[in-house]
């Protein structure tokens, strides 16, 4: 696992290239927070192995957590 900042994210995509970015934060975190990723994934840490096929191993993963 390698950290990524967000413009080296936005590269990425201006690029071409797909990603999918996974919102792994504990239910109370998410909903407490303003900060929303749009169009993210939302996979709470305890139930990561249940939907981990629900993302595209084709893709730039970037997973956000707290």
């Amino acid at each position: 696992m390698t950290k990524v900042t967000a413009d080296e994210v936005g590269k990425r995509l201006a690029g071409g290239q797909r990603v999918t970015v996974v919102d792994s934060r504990a239910p109370d975190a998410w909903k407490d927070s303003k900060i929303k990723a749009g169009g993210a994934v939302r996979i709470p840490p305890e139930e990561a192995e249940k939907h981990i096929a629900d993302v595209s191993r084709d893709d730039y993963v970037v997973t956000y957590c707290t």
